[in-house]
């Protein structure tokens, strides 16, 4: 078993705590937000949901990996992990390809691309075995927490300033093929909240101070756009305020009773299913609608669109589980 040198129990707040009912309405909650995100036209909301959603959800992905699931080593983890994510992932990801490929018709062609960048929203699932990778060296090798949560802050700055607006084609950027930025702009976030449920990260702040950063770090923020400073100093507030929304929600919201809504719920029991499968019923949406690119919709109209394809992604969720086999290799149900 991996040991790591630590007083869990002494650690006050998150750690002590050992269900945390809040996490799933929140998760829930998230992964709608997911699905809105994708039906929304090019706009400010849009861009304010990106701008925090899925640090936070990364975090409670990391959060939710407990040191305990490397006690049998990496190997028996990966395998683990082969039945409940990477499976599905790999069905969905050859469900994708059509939409991969270049130009359509018989010269169709796969390209390297579409495996180092993969389908819109695909990156989540290998972001997050990088991340728990990462965390299991951590902690075999007993390196600092500290360490490896600088290293990945400079990794996020440098990832979000040379992407971040800019008018330079992918193929041409220095990190091009490191893949898409999105495998390893988060990590930050995802081993944060790893070290705060593992005892390796304390947090003693009060739920005034994290609103108070919150509400400076926006401000500022909002500031370094509208007068056009560079990504260097945006990358900053962003990331402070994503790190005081993360521990907010991990140290005060986590261990409550809140969120219990009957649909966050039952999209927390179907995330991956959501996830995996809710751009094939977008695509069908928008494909009737005669506009691909979400140019030709209002946020109004999005709404409506949003509730079609979750009510369209359940329903075919429901049909998937109704098979062993399906339920089993697409949904990553290994129980049944």
């Amino acid at each position: 078993m991996l040991s790591y040198t630590r007083q869990l129990h002494q650690t006050q707040g998150i750690v002590a705590a050992k269900f945390y009912p809040g996490l799933n309405g929140t998760k829930g909650l998230l992964i709608l937000m997911v699905v809105f995100t994708h039906c929304l036209p090019p706009s400010m909301m849009l861009y304010f949901l990106y701008f925090c959603h899925m640090p936070l959800f990364m975090a409670i992905s990391g959060f939710l990996l407990k040191e305990s699931a490397f006690q049998s080593g990496y190997k028996a983890y990966i395998i683990r992990m082969w039945h409940r994510l990477l499976m599905p992932w790999l069905i969905a990801s050859l469900i994708f390809i059509p939409f991969r490929l270049t130009g359509g018709g018989p010269d169709a062609q796969m390209r390297f691309t579409d495996i180092i960048y993969p389908y819109y929203h695909l990156w989540y699932i290998p972001s997050y075995l990088i991340g728990a990778t990462i965390c299991y060296v951590m902690v075999k090798k007993k390196i600092s927490v500290w360490t490896v949560l600088l290293a990945f802050a400079l990794i996020t700055t440098a990832w979000y300033n040379i992407y971040r607006d800019t008018p330079t084609p992918v193929t041409q950027l220095p990190l091009y093929y490191m893949g898409d930025k999105r495998l390893f702009a988060y990590l930050f976030f995802f081993i944060l909240a790893f070290g705060l449920r593992n005892g390796l990260v304390q947090v003693r702040i009060t739920p005034f101070a994290l609103l108070v950063m919150k509400v400076i770090a926006l401000v500022s923020l909002a500031f370094l756009v509208l007068k056009n400073f560079s990504s260097l100093y945006v990358v900053w507030p962003y990331l402070i305020f994503n790190t005081c929304l993360v521990l907010f929600i991990l140290v005060y919201v986590a261990p409550q009773k809140v969120l219990q809504n009957k649909l966050f719920m039952l999209a927390n029991e179907q995330s991956l299913g959501i996830y995996l499968y809710h751009p094939l019923i977008l695509t069908i949406i928008y494909i009737v609608l005669n506009d691909r690119i979400h140019r030709h919709i209002n946020n109004l109209e999005a709404l409506g669109i949003f509730a079609v394809a979750i009510s369209g992604t359940l329903g075919l969720i429901l049909m998937l589980k109704r098979w062993s086999v399906t339920d089993k290799y697409m949904l990553g149900n290994i129980k049944r």
